[in-house]
């Protein structure tokens, strides 16, 4: 499987992250109810707690307030952690299910698993792992796509991250300005490298969503732009999609009151569904650029706009002035934007007062 954007529909991916609590028949379970939601894809984080995190490492404050325990980010893994044949199993399913199966990789032994052994095409790197410098140089775009997300990051950062995958110099910042210096990789990772705006909180307050940074992606970096979302709800994803993004990654759960890091920032079922609901009919109200008369406006253009009326009986070879014209509904005669051009000249007839003006 190969994302592709040529037809311009919003992609939406449910992410389930660690959201199974370790269970994999709850995985199974989100799986089922992400499809029935209208998601395109699930994905899932693949990772070794052991290669991840020190048996020492303290969890993020979130973590603690949303998990309400003070044990280590280690031991909180270790319990949310599937195994490959698990993986394996849920790859199986997702493809019964008629759902694309994606996942994150925090290693590059979990980026060899998904890409070697699952055989994914799509390669979804979380913000945490932006700057990870073996795990980036290790991706091979010739046969994957990459999803990066940006939270906790600058845009120098974002830069090098591509840079390292693209494996040469495609951007470079000047004056704090950002100039690709390499047009032809430039192309060819257009569509190769997906960027998502992510702010890394859980869940996010509005004042640092910061939702206008994806237009300084999308003219800086001219490629496909998205947005990872982790507030409460999904009107940020909303606005997003109006300003362009064409993925929308949202967590998603089968419950908020489970026990676990990320489920107060995720969606239950009823509310992605509402979600998807309104991103596809948010696409559909954006439409083209152009200003043109659309295909429903027709049959009201002619009933609400005006016409060119004698405003007085008007004798023939009579020259029209202002004073003997007035313009009045419906639209099916001379344009009143016209009427300067119609006065001086002779009448070919004689107008009752309301007649249509005819030249």
């Amino acid at each position: 499987m190969m994302l592709n954007f040529k037809n311009k529909n919003t992609y939406v991916i449910a992410e389930a992250g660690v959201n199974h609590n370790g269970k994999f028949n709850i995985a199974k379970k989100i799986i089922i109810k992400a499809k029935k939601a209208g998601a395109n894809a699930i994905k899932f984080q693949i990772f070794n707690s052991s290669q991840l995190v020190t048996k020492s490492a303290k969890k993020a404050p979130y973590q603690i307030k949303n998990i309400k325990s003070s044990t280590s980010q280690f031991s909180m893994l270790k319990n949310l952690e599937l195994d490959k044949k698990q993986f394996k199993k849920l790859l199986i399913f997702s493809k019964k299910t008629k759902i694309d199966f994606m996942a994150s990789v925090f290693d590059e032994e979990s980026l060899n698993f998904l890409v070697n052994d699952l055989k994914q095409k799509v390669i979804k790197i979380p913000s945490g792992e932006i700057t990870n410098f073996l795990l980036l140089e290790r991706i091979n775009l010739n046969k994957n796509q990459v999803i990066l997300s940006t939270g906790m990051s600058n845009m120098k950062e974002i830069v090098d991250a591509i840079n390292i995958i693209a494996k040469i110099r495609i951007y470079k910042i000047v004056n704090n300005k950002i100039k690709i210096i390499n047009k032809k990789y430039h192309e060819k990772i257009k569509k190769r490298i997906f960027v998502l705006h992510c702010t890394t909180d859980y869940p996010v307050q509005d004042k640092y969503i910061n939702l206008n940074c994806i237009d300084r992606l999308k003219k800086d970096l001219n490629l496909v732009i998205g947005y990872s979302d982790h507030t409460q709800d999904y009107i940020t994803s909303l606005l997003s999609v109006s300003k362009g993004a064409s993925i929308i990654e949202k967590h998603f759960t089968l419950d908020k009151k489970l026990p676990g890091p990320d489920h107060t920032a995720s969606l239950n079922p009823s509310e992605f569904t509402e979600m998807v609901k309104y991103i596809r009919r948010s696409k559909n109200i954006m439409g083209s650029s152009i200003k043109t008369i659309q295909k429903c406006e027709l049959k009201n253009r002619l009933v609400v706009r005006k016409s060119l009326v004698a405003k007085n009986y008007i004798k023939k070879n009579q020259r029209f002035e202002l004073k003997d014209l007035s313009l009045k509904r419906p639209a099916n005669g001379i344009s009143p934007i016209y009427i300067k051009k119609i006065i001086g000249k002779k009448a070919k007839k004689n107008f009752r007062k309301d007649e249509l003006i005819r030249i």
